[in-house]
């Protein structure tokens, strides 16, 4: 009988293929994965489990006549800045927007905002800074020059384009000029503003200090006090502007609510970022600025790593106070279960938890023997299966693994997922000249053909050969610290937390990792310094000699159903 074992990931989906007879191991056929097409064991999931159980048909010329799962509990990651939450409305005094990386001209400037048609008619009085929004920079410096020579007084400009260095070589390059304002257009003209442009390297000093961002924009002492908010959101960039808003009521701004954390018992107790993720099972709901879910089985957040030697980078850290939250909730995957059972004859079943499927996979590695600590390390969860003796068997399943690293590289980096787990897994260099590499470790390579223009003097993913430009402004060796922090805050952190929850290990134990996350190796130094004072041989599994980590669970699911120990 042809056998698939199924597991749905937060992240991937795997098929494991067999023949499975009586009193006979399994004949493994091969083992196909494709992305998870929706949250772990909602029926959008069935698209993919369709996909995978077509392509072995296709390969096969039959169709599996039994699809096997485990049981399914999804993983909500996520990202809360706490830090600009509470700085949406700047109490009540400025509009501060950090500007981009690449303006032009250096120093501050303050004056009334006014635009480029303004410009046409008579010299205001007193200083001027210019809105540009939607004009070629030709046009721009042209207009710009010709209101300078009619007498106005330009202090600054604020751009919406990427065009700052271009306006500023056809006007004025010592001019403070701040591009990359999308929401330009909608500055309040005829407000007092500030800009500022740091010199490369550096960070704005004035307009990050509440008291002289107040003299800026003319505010009062009352004023400067509630200034803060707006001088803390633009601390640690290099460029940046400040305008003076019209006086306003507060506004009760939504989702701004505190984290409130609901603990088995009916107990409730303030989101403290700062304090250790409680241990699994012990919080079940959770309200606020996060969202409001309830039946969670675990929680865990962490803060986004600061580099020690990068001061503004860190600053800017500590301005958003960002935690990077997973929440694993309790999931009914029946829907799931008669859908894609469907697809097959015999239909599809579950037959043990993901913890036990993950041992009897795990236990296929050559040299493993029995295997009984296991750790699964998916997208969503840490799981962690462990056997003391006959008959006492724990299993603790922990909130955050893969998806929430990627989660955090991506905030780290200001890009998209798909690029943060490209960079999450792959080692990064600095493109010093069309020729030259600089690597993690500080040495240098060179190529034998020149390198893209959007690559040169940027932090890049090194995927194979190809070259993945980033946009954040870091050393390839400070962006490799703080990528092995996140695995080590994340993952190394939460099989700690797992094994404290089941009670131990003793020591001399093998803990074998197995799950896509555990492919990184990274990963597995991180683990094995994590438990290094366990004194435990922390090994990666190779499920069937063959696959590496993982499929683990696709695997042990056919062996469960195969030995009759599953359900």
């Amino acid at each position: 009988m042809l056998v698939a074992g199924v597991d749905v990931g937060n992240s991937t989906t795997e098929l494991a293929l067999a023949r499975v007879e009586p009193a006979r191991e399994p004949e493994w056929l091969f083992v196909l994965r494709a992305p998870t097409s929706g949250p772990k064991g909602s029926m959008a999931c069935a698209g993919t489990v369709a996909d995978l159980v077509k392509r072995a048909e296709r390969r096969l010329g039959e169709r599996p006549h039994l699809l096997l799962l485990a049981e399914l509990h999804p993983v909500e990651t996520g990202l809360v800045e706490l830090g600009r939450i509470e700085e949406l409305d700047l109490a009540r005094t400025a509009i501060a927007r950090p500007a981009s990386a690449t303006p032009s001209g250096e120093g501050v400037a303050a004056g009334v905002l006014r635009s480029l048609d303004e410009l046409g008619g008579d010299p205001g009085g007193g200083a001027t800074i210019v809105v540009v929004t939607g004009e070629d920079f030709e046009a721009a410096a042209t207009r710009l020059r010709a209101a300078r020579e009619r007498g106005w007084a330009i202090a600054g400009a604020i751009v919406d384009a990427d065009d700052a260095v271009l306006i500023g070589n056809r006007f004025d390059r010592v001019l403070p000029i701040v591009d990359e304002v999308a929401d330009a257009a909608a500055l309040p003209l005829g407000a007092q503003a500030a800009v500022e442009v740091a010199p490369p390297g550096s960070g704005i000093e004035h307009l990050s200090d509440p008291l002289r961002l107040a003299v800026l924009l003319g505010l009062g002492p009352d004023d400067a006090r509630a200034a803060r908010h707006a001088a803390r959101a633009l601390a640690g960039h290099r460029a940046g502007i400040a305008v003076r808003a019209p006086a306003r009521p507060p506004v009760q701004v939504a989702g701004a609510a505190p984290i409130t954390l609901l603990e088995t018992g009916g107990r409730e107790r303030l989101f403290d970022e700062r304090a250790a993720p409680p241990a699994p099972g012990t919080v079940e709901g959770i309200r606020g600025a996060a969202g409001d879910r309830d039946g969670l089985l675990d929680l865990f957040w962490r803060p986004l790593p600061a580099p020690p030697d990068d001061h503004a980078f860190s600053l800017r850290l500590a301005r958003r106070r960002a935690v990077a939250l997973a929440l694993l909730v309790r999931g009914d995957a029946s829907g799931l279960v008669e859908t894609v059972g469907e697809l097959c004859l015999g239909g599809a079943r579950v037959v043990t938890r993901e913890t036990q499927a993950a041992v009897f996979g795990a236990s296929t590695t050559p040299g493993a023997g029995r295997a009984p600590f296991v750790v699964d390390i998916g997208g969503g969860t840490v799981d962690l299966h462990c056997s003391f003796a006959p008959g006492d068997e724990r299993a603790v399943s922990t909130a955050g693994a893969g998806e929430l690293v990627t989660r955090i590289c991506a905030a780290l980096l200001g890009c998209d997922p798909a690029l943060a787990e490209r960079a999450k897994r792959h080692r990064s260099v600095r493109v010093e000249t069309p020729f030259a590499l600089h690597h993690e470790d500080g040495s240098r390579s060179f190529l034998g053909e020149p390198a893209p223009p959007a690559t040169l003097a940027r932090l890049c993913v090194l995927d194979g050969r190809e070259l993945r430009p980033l946009r954040a402004q870091l050393a390839p060796e400070v962006w490799c610290g703080l990528r092995r922090a996140a695995k080590r805050d994340v993952i190394a952190r939460n099989v700690r937390r797992a094994i404290e929850a089941a009670g131990g290990v003793p020591r001399g134990e093998l803990v074998t990792l197995v799950g896509g996350s555990a492919a990184d190796g990274e990963v597995v130094d991180a683990v094995a310094a994590g438990l290094a004072d366990l004194d435990v041989a922390v090994a990666r599994g190779d499920v069937l000699g063959r696959h590496g980590p993982r499929a683990a669970v696709a695997v042990g699911l056919v062996l469960a159903h195969a030995r009759g120990s599953g359900r």
